[in-house]
């Protein structure tokens, strides 16, 4: 019994985002949050050039950019948000259910 080579090839882009219409899921997404949030707020003309935005400027702001920037990017800005947490909620540490 001989090893099959081929029988053990991985896709070069297995892990590739499956894309929604030429857009990644993750601008896919937020493009269609951006516009659900101006339906829901009565601007809705705002909403999808808002949305047209995010998909038509992803595209150029994509260029030569890593694979994962846009998920980064969204997660630094999350990070900045903790800052106001901290003061209505008290420390992690603190938080014992055991007495």
């Amino acid at each position: 019994m001989s090893f099959d080579p081929q029988a053990h090839l991985v896709p070069h882009k297995l892990e590739e985002p499956i894309p929604i219409l030429f857009w990644t899921p993750t601008e896919f997404t937020l493009a269609i949050s951006l516009m659900g949030f101006g339906l829901i707020m009565d601007l809705w003309l705002f909403g999808m050039l808002g949305g047209a935005g995010v998909l038509i400027g992803s595209r150029y702001l994509g260029r030569g950019a890593k694979r994962g920037a846009v998920q980064h990017m969204l997660w630094a800005l999350g990070l900045q948000l903790d800052a106001p947490i901290k003061t209505y909620f008290k420390p992690s540490w603190k938080n014992d259910f055991i007495p």
